[in-house]
C-alpha cells in the first residue's frame, strides 16, 4: 500500500549526541520544521527527524502496536554515543517505552510532551471506526491537505505555512490521499504508567498550558519531571517552538550533566 522506505530519516547537524523527534499520530516530521530551526542555535549534536511507520515517507507496518512500532524506530536509529529523544503524543509514547533500552538503545534522557493519558470507551471506539473505514481519496491536493489538517492537528489558526505539511498528502492516478495508514490507529490506549515504571533514564512530560486533550494534574500524578508551555494548546512544538525547544535542551542539560 506504501511505496515509503522502511522509516524515512532527515538529518540536521553533526557531532556524536543525536536527538532524535517523533511526530504524533497522522502527522509527519515535517511539524518539527519549527522546533528545528531552534534547536539548531541551541543543541550541539545532530537532530533526527523520522515519520514514523505507516506515515509520510515511511513504510506501513503488517500490524501495529507501540512495541512494533518502538521496535522499527530503534532499529532506524543512526549510530550515535548519546541519545536524547523526543516524542508529541502517539510519539511521546514511543519515546517514552525506548527510555526502557529494551528495544536495543539507550537513551540518557526522553522527553514526551503532550500525550493524552485519560481515554474513555467512546474515544476508543471512535479509533476504532477509523481504522475500519477505506482509505479516502479526494480530487484535489487542496480537499485532501484540509483533511490532513483536521487529523494532525495543524489547522490554520495553528499553521498556516504549508511546509509544515509536507508529507502529509500524496498522489496516485490524479487523486490525492493522506499518506498515513489508517491501520496505525489500532494501536490502543498508552499504557503510560508501565511506560514510565520500565524508563531507566530520566523523562519529562511536557504540555502546552491550553491543551484540552491532557492535564498538568493527570501528567504531575506521574511523579516524573513536568513542565506547562505557555499559550500553546497540543502542538506546542509548532505553536511555540522556541519555548518548547528551550525547555527540552535545558532539562537535558540539567539532568545529564
Amino acid at each position: 500500500m506504501f511505496a515509503g522506505v522502511s522509516v524515512y530519516i532527515e538529518e540536521r547537524g553533526q557531532g556524536d549526541a543525536a536527538m532524535l523527534l517523533l511526530h504524533g499520530f497522522g502527522a509527519t516530521g515535517a511539524v518539527w520544521r519549527r522546533a528545528v530551526i531552534e534547536l539548531v542555535d541551541m543543541w550541539t549534536g545532530r537532530i533526527v527527524v523520522c515519520d514514523l511507520p505507516g506515515h509520510g515517507r515511511s513504510a506501513a507496518l503488517a500490524t501495529y502496536s507501540y512495541p512494533s512500532v518502538a521496535e522499527t524506530i530503534a532499529r532506524a536509529i543512526p549510530p550515535c554515543e548519546s541519545l536524547v529523544v523526543v516524542g508529541h503524543s502517539f510519539g511521546g509514547v514511543i519515546a517514552t517505552m525506548l527510555a526502557s533500552g529494551r528495544y536495543g538503545v539507550e537513551p540518557d534522557a526522553v522527553v514526551a510532551s503532550s500525550v493524552k493519558v485519560t481515554w474513555s470507551a467512546e474515544e476508543l471506539a471512535g479509533f476504532a471506526t477509523l481504522v475500519s473505514k477505506p482509505v479516502r481519496w479526494f480530487t484535489s491536493r487542496g480537499e485532501a491537505e484540509d483533511r490532513y489538517r483536521k487529523v494532525s492537528g495543524l489547522t490554520v489558526d495553528v499553521t498556516d505555512d504549508p511546509a509544515d505539511l509536507e508529507r502529509g498528502v500524496c498522489e496516485d492516478d490524479q487523486r490525492f490521499r493522506l499518506s498515513y495508514d489508517p491501520a496505525a490507529g489500532a494501536v490502543g490506549a498508552p499504557g503510560m504508567a508501565a511506560a514510565l515504571a520500565d524508563a531507566d533514564c530520566v523523562v519529562l512530560l511536557s504540555r502546552g498550558a491550553k491543551d484540552p486533550m491532557v492535564t498538568m494534574a493527570e501528567l504531575q500524578a506521574f511523579g516524573v519531571a513536568t513542565v506547562d508551555i505557555v499559550d500553546a494548546g497540543h502542538n506546542v512544538h509548532v505553536e511555540q517552538p522556541e519555548l518548547f525547544a528551550r525547555s527540552v535542551v535545558e532539562f537535558v542539560a540539567d539532568r545529564t550533566s
